[in-house]
């Protein structure tokens, strides 16, 4: 019986350890990196108009949603880029607590 139990957690270990890797295989090649490409464009654009002097940015404002959106940008965008980070981070903490746990 203690070899089974000891198999069991020797299997358990592997199990769970491949698991975390995928994950976060999977998570950094999904949704982390779909937003890093278009994170860097939209920080261009901000940059961009924040270069503009006040009568050009008066002058772009023609639409008032893109108004809203450029004044709003570093908010929402940067908020949901530091949302996807802090799940990356938290899959890589489970995965060391894990291999710490397991030592």
């Amino acid at each position: 019986e203690d070899d089974y139990l000891e198999y069991l957690v020797v299997a358990s270990k592997a199990r769970i350890i491949l698991g975390y890797v995928t994950l976060i295989l999977l998570y950094a090649s999904g949704p982390f990196t779909t937003w890093w490409i278009p994170f860097d464009l939209f920080v261009l654009w901000q940059e961009t108009y924040n270069t503009f002097s006040d009568e050009e940015k008066k002058e772009s404002r023609t639409d008032s949603q893109k108004a809203i959106w450029t004044d709003t940008f570093p908010n929402s965008v940067a908020w949901t880029y530091s949302l996807l980070c802090l799940v990356l981070l938290m899959f890589i903490l489970g995965l060391v607590t894990v291999v710490c746990m397991y030592q």
